[in-house]
Order: C-alpha cells, then structure tokens, then sequence
C-alpha cells in the first residue's frame, strides 16, 4: 500500500511543478525491495520518463520511453502507448532531431489506421503531436491536411479537449501561412474548448499561442495582458524552453509598446532560466538576444544593440534547421536592414532561405560555355 501511496503522491507532484521530487520517489518506488506489484512498477517507469522529460533531460527521458514502448503493457493503440508514442515525439522534436520525430508519429498513426481501434483522446492528442512536428519542420501542408483529417475524428470521439487540441495547431498553421484573422479566431476557439481540461501546462501554452498571434497582428498591449497570466502557470508546468519562449514574447511585445527596460527585465529572467537547464537550447537564446537588441537599439544604445545582433547571429548558428529558426533568421535580417546594415541583412536573409533548404544557386563562371551533345 505504502508504494501505491507514493506513486499516487509522485504522479500528483508531476501535475503540480515538483518534478525533482517526483523522480526521486519514482527512483525509490521502483528500486524498493520487495519489488512493487507490476502495475505500480509500470506507472513508476511511466512517471520517470515523464519527470525527466520535464526537467530537460531528454536524452535520458528518449531512452526511457523507448525502452517503455517495446514492453508488453504498451499494447499498440491503447492510452498509454499513445501517450508514451506522444512523449517520445516530443523529446526527439525537442533535441532537434525532426526527422526521427515525424517518423516515429507517422508510424505510429499508420499502425493504428491497422488497428481500426475507435478513435480516442489519447489519439487525437498523437495526431496533434506530429502536426506540431511537421510545423517545427516547415512542412506546413503536411501539417493541413493531418488536421482534416483529425477534425472529424475529434467530434466523433466527442472530446472538446481533443477538439481543442486540433484547433490550436490549425491556429498556429494559420499563423505561420500568415493568415493571423483565421489564426486568431482558431486560438480564441481552442481555449474555449480546452477550457475543462485538466492540464495546466496546455492552458498555458494556449495563452501564449493566443498572444502570439495577437502580436503579430499588432496587438502587444492585449499580448502582455494575456502573458501575464500565463507565466505563472508555465512556471510550475511547462517545460524550461517553453518558459522562456513565453518571457522572449513579453520582451518582444514591450518593444513594440516602446518600454526598453521592462522588455530586458524579461530578457535577463529569460536567460537566468536557460543558464539554469541542463540544455544549451540555441533557439531559445537566440531568441531573447534579438528581443535585447531591438530594446537596446530603441533605448539608443547602438554599440550593445548591435552586439546583441551579432550574438544573436552566433547562436542561431548553433541551432538546429528548423522553420522557427529560419523566421529568426528573417527578424534579424529585417533588424539589419532597417539599421542600414545591407551587408548583415542580406547574410542572415540568405541563412534563412538555407535554413528552409533553399540553398543558393552556384554562380556560372563568365566566359564558359556548356558543350552540346
């Protein structure tokens, strides 16, 4: 009984922020002698795979949920393998590592197409998972024609929640195909819908995706409202980048407000987060120093502005090619140009398009003519 306790006491610690807490009693349950029964060993190994992704140690949480999806209890198209398949999806998507990601969530939804099992929350939350991926990726059709696809099995299994989730990544589809009326509209329906869901890191990242689209419609005031409430719940939920991207946002959106200081107040919460993470999270960092040059530069402080555009430039150099990168790329390109700086701008225009795999054309050399066969 004692062990019971205490897994139901670490998997509550998960939900609420004590993730540290919560691997340790899940380390100690499954190493306690005599052995757990094996249905609390299983959910012991569930949650320390879960706490470990949560504390950003995906490298060791991959291999756990590999090693979790091929033992018996993971019974393709049940909850937990689904479940299992979306966390592993994440990890790989998180470490950069997209093709593996969209791989494993492509077969995994192939297999259960084989199934023919009744579409459940669990489901829809996999399929949900890979549109996030092939967003990530820059494959944004792919991405549309998945959410067709799921829509109707959402309202079939009768889940506004897994409705909801459906609707968020056809926000940020929106979004990124710029179509921030329909992306906004999709956003706000997404928190209705997920509006009972018990999962406050997912009511967190809503507000955050709804601010997002507010700012790139030019809204920040009504963005700053919306992220305040957001932070506390990313917080204790969410995990470390995603923080962060959130505290990147605010910075951003205090620019456009005209408010220099308080948008590098985020700036330097933002790093003091990632400086604390076992992962460099490139991006991320990236990310912040663009929001701390466009502040300094509206500050008047041409000298640290541009510094902080070079180390922006020297981070996203680490990153991993993805999408999100290459619009980084664009935004400091766009930064250049409007400091007259043609020589920068066009450096990081040309990484973008190199980012999204559109490398530039080799340069015929003059004079040489290609023989006729």
């Amino acid at each position: 009984m004692s062990l019971r306790l205490d897994t139901a006491f670490a998997e509550l610690a998960l939900r609420t922020g004590g993730d540290t807490a919560a691997l340790a009693v899940f380390r100690r349950v499954l190493a306690a002698e005599p052995p757990p029964d094996p249905a609390i060993a299983w959910r012991a190994r569930r949650g320390q795979a879960w706490a470990l992704e949560k504390l950003g140690r995906l490298e060791e949480a991959i291999a756990e949920y590999r090693e979790l999806l091929v033992a018996p209890e993971a019974v393709p198209g049940s909850a937990d393998w689904a479940l299992l398949t979306v966390g592993l999806c994440r990890c790989y998507r998180d470490v950069g590592d997209h093709a593996m990601s969209i791989d494993l969530g492509e077969r995994a939804l192939r297999e259960l197409a084989a199934a023919e099992v009744e579409p459940i929350h669990e489901h829809l939350q996999l399929g949900s998972t890979l549109m996030g991926c092939y967003v990530v990726r820059g494959d944004l059709t792919s991405a549309k024609l998945l959410a067709e696809q799921l829509l109707p099995l959402a309202e079939r299994a009768d889940s506004r929640v897994a409705r909801g989730a459906v609707e968020w990544n056809r926000s940020v589809i929106a979004r990124e195909q710029g179509r921030l009326a329909d992306a906004l509209e999709l956003a706000e329906r997404a928190l209705v819908l997920m509006a009972e869901a018990d999962n406050e890191r997912h009511q967190g990242m809503l507000r955050v995706n709804l601010a997002t689209v507010l700012l790139a419609g030019g809204e920040p005031c009504r963005a700053v409202e919306l992220l305040a409430t957001a932070h506390p719940i990313l917080a204790d939920h969410a995990q470390l980048h995603e923080a962060v991207f959130a505290m990147a946002l605010h910075a951003e959106a205090l620019v456009q407000l005209g408010e220099p200081d308080a948008a590098l107040g985020w700036v330097a919460r933002g790093r003091a987060r990632l400086d604390g993470g076992r992962q460099p999270h490139w991006h991320y960092r990236a990310q912040l120093a663009l929001a701390a040059a466009r502040a300094r530069l509206l500050a008047g402080q041409d000298g640290p502005g541009e510094t902080e555009l070079r180390g922006c430039a020297a981070l996203l150099g680490r990153a991993s090619s993805a999408r999100p990168v290459a619009v980084l790329w664009r935004q400091l390109g766009d930064v250049w140009a409007e400091r007259q700086q043609a020589e920068e701008a066009m450096t990081a225009y040309q990484t973008a398009l190199t980012v999204l795999g559109l490398p530039a054309a080799p340069v015929p050399v003059p004079g040489r003519r290609r023989a006729l066969s």
